[in-house]
């Protein structure tokens, strides 16, 4: 098992405004951050490296009316939080996945939970459905041989 590794998708980030809002501003890159659902508030400042991007890059926020205030899409099309050092407890501890599915080196799919699977692999699909969700007591390391059996490899994560 290994640890997750987030691949810097912005899922989480695009919908989690709501929840984690910033609270009040207090210079130009310190603000006080909250999570509106347990009151965790906490001082944050804007990362040295981000600060161009934060100043200049607001369409995220434009096109995604839940995204988080401080998350921003660089060149690469990766997503960056820009006060990653500080964040909240709750992104701290967000997983997207429990596991992640590949074929020939490619992912090709998530299991979320611990027997919800995201992908548009319909052959996966049937495989995951007769091998798992019907017999939802099978083991990680069960999981692993019927998959490899099919040509697929699992990364599962600790603590999920």
């Amino acid at each position: 098992m290994s640890c997750f590794e987030c691949t810097q998708c912005g899922l989480c980030c695009l919908g989690i405004g709501e929840i984690v809002r910033m609270d009040r501003q207090i210079s130009k890159y310190g603000f006080y951050i909250k999570n509106e659902v347990v009151g965790e508030t906490k001082a944050v400042l804007v990362t040295p490296e981000y600060r161009d991007i934060f100043d200049s890059d607001h369409s995220i926020q434009d096109e995604h009316r839940s995204a988080c205030f401080f998350v921003r899409k660089r060149a690469d099309g990766k997503y960056v939080c820009t006060v990653h050092p500080g964040r909240l407890f709750i992104c701290k501890d967000y997983h997207c996945c429990a596991a992640r599915i590949s074929k020939n080196g490619e992912e090709v799919a998530r299991v979320k939970g611990k027997v919800s699977l995201v992908t548009q692999d319909e052959d996966l699909k049937n495989i995951w459905l007769d091998g798992v969700q019907k017999q939802p007591d099978r083991s990680r390391e069960e999981i692993t041989a019927l998959l490899r059996g099919h040509g697929y490899s699992v990364l599962f994560y600790d603590g999920e």
